[in-house]
């Protein structure tokens, strides 16, 4: 028993074939899709294919709580926050989106010790830097939060060089 490949004979076009070259025409123009995206740096060139990951070290985006009262003052968070607050904001994959007010009310709600601190939320990345060479973990989104009332809160961030503003309340 043999097995043919599916343009072993070049007369004629089967399903098969037009399937097959679809495929692969789709694939890459997927890749020149992902590669102009990972280069305008607009999502993590490590996911959704990873055609640019060669080109640069992986980003490891990171979460860091501030309060915004004291200069420089990390606060202690649960790790399991801090990752549910990256799960649910698609683990930063598309980079220059806002952390969602749905993530920020979750996290508030299970954080209730916060309630009524103004906050700072950092996301970092790590970046390839050439002269000397290096990697380092830079600031990429700034997020903060105003409280104006019990259960209502401002805020206001900055990703990508937009800034983005709002108001909103706690989830009950």
């Amino acid at each position: 028993m043999s097995y043919e490949l599916p343009f072993s004979r070049p007369r004629g076009w089967s399903a098969q074939k037009v399937i097959l070259l679809g495929l692969v025409a789709i694939h890459a123009i997927w890749i020149v899709i992902h590669l102009n995206l990972v280069s305008r740096e607009l999502i993590n060139p490590w996911k959704l294919g990873g055609y640019g990951m060669y080109t640069t070290v992986h980003p490891s985006p990171a979460v860091y709580l501030f309060d915004s009262r004291f200069q420089g003052f990390q606060v202690p968070v649960k790790d399991e926050h801090l990752n549910r607050l990256a799960r649910e904001n698609h683990h930063f994959i598309f980079r220059c989106e806002p952390i969602t007010v749905s993530s920020l009310q979750t996290f508030l709600s299970n954080n209730p010790r916060f309630h009524g601190i103004p906050l700072r939320f950092i996301v970092t990345e790590r970046k390839y830097l050439r002269n000397p060479i290096r990697t380092e973990r830079r600031p990429h989104a700034v997020l903060e939060i105003r409280w104006t009332g019990q259960v209502t809160f401002d805020y206001a961030t900055k990703v990508c060089g937009k800034v983005y503003r709002g108001e909103s309340e706690l989830k009950s």
